[in-house]
């Protein structure tokens, strides 16, 4: 497994190796992708060590992430950035050189997220995404993934083909549906304008204090359309979901001005990330805490109800609405 020799001493060096004298109180935090750990520190303000899963980016890629942070920070955006440390993107050996474990450090923020937005709060993020777009339109960023039907569609869907654990009969139903679906999302993606986005920016990457609302876990991070920041701060009922977005764009146009006509990218993002997420669970499935979250994914139920989800999304697809 990837991260079985992360024990307490490999963490706590880590943290002594960037001039930090830890206490030997060490807490796990909740995430699939990475592993996260609250570590005290002398100075009593505690600090958050995340390892990045080894082979997911290679060093040229978090490289790329961690300027566009450092640029972030220096233009006074509101993320939780990790600390400038002695070396930038330290990391351990593990038995396979190639896929040594990168590391990195942020000081303890002490936020919340909120599971509902009110109007005043959708003007907030419109805003704060409009400069982290304004950053992003002008950030040269070389090493990481663009989204688009071929890298989240295509190479999502070949990987699946190939797995035992899709049941022999469906095979050919989700072969045939998947490329559907990602055929119909091709042509919204013609001619878009893409730059450096969160690329997961969902209510749980983002935490509130007083002072607002504050990004976090650029781990996503990716060249896409502008919609990808911002499709899945909207939910509901169409009727309520129009009102959020009029809110959300007030903030966001005081800042930098929307092209309207990505609205229509919506289904094809959320098609997406829908078969890239199906992808991504059975590319980590061997690793128990992704069999206790989803436990139903080698079973015959997961697979018919994923494409009876792919086959809603197609219709949608068929029948796109311009806002």
């Amino acid at each position: 497994m990837h991260f079985d020799h992360l024990l307490p001493e490999t963490i706590f060096k880590s943290i002594s190796d960037q001039g930090f004298q830890p206490t030997g109180v060490l807490y796990p935090l909740n995430s699939y992708e990475n592993r996260v750990y609250e570590v005290g520190v002398e100075d009593g303000t505690p600090l958050i060590i995340k390892y990045y899963r080894p082979g997911r980016w290679d060093q040229k890629a978090l490289e790329d992430e961690h300027r566009f942070l450092e640029k972030l920070k220096d233009n006074e955006l509101p993320i939780v950035s990790p600390l400038r440390l002695q070396k930038s993107l330290p990391k351990i050996p593990t038995l396979a050189l190639e896929n040594s474990i990168f590391y990195t450090i942020y000081p303890k923020f002490r936020g919340a997220q909120k599971s509902e937005l009110n109007n005043d709060d959708r003007k907030w993020l419109g805003r704060l995404l409009a400069r982290l777009h304004n950053l992003g339109e002008s950030f040269t960023c070389q090493h990481r993934l663009t989204l688009n039907p071929k890298t989240y569609g295509d190479e999502s869907l070949s990987w699946i083909l190939t797995q035992e654990f899709l049941p022999h009969d469906l095979k050919m139903s989700v072969e045939i549906c998947l490329k559907q679906a990602i055929d119909l999302t091709r042509p919204f993606f013609q001619n878009v304008k893409n730059l450096t986005t969160h690329g997961d920016c969902h209510l749980g990457n983002i935490l509130w204090d007083r002072e607002g609302p504050h990004l976090l876990d650029f781990d996503d991070m990716v060249l896409a359309p502008a919609m990808q920041d911002i499709w899945l701060l909207f939910y509901g009922e169409d009727e309520e979901k129009r009102e959020q977005q009029k809110n959300f764009f007030e903030g966001y146009e005081t800042f930098r001005p929307f092209n309207r006509t990505e609205l229509a990218l919506l289904e094809p993002l959320r098609t997406l990330r829908m078969i890239r997420h199906a992808a991504w669970i059975g590319q980590r499935y061997t690793e128990p805490a992704f069999q206790k979250a989803f436990p139903y994914y080698e079973q015959r139920r997961y697979w018919e109800e994923f494409l009876q989800s792919i086959k809603e999304q197609i219709s949608l697809l068929s029948m796109p609405t311009f806002e």
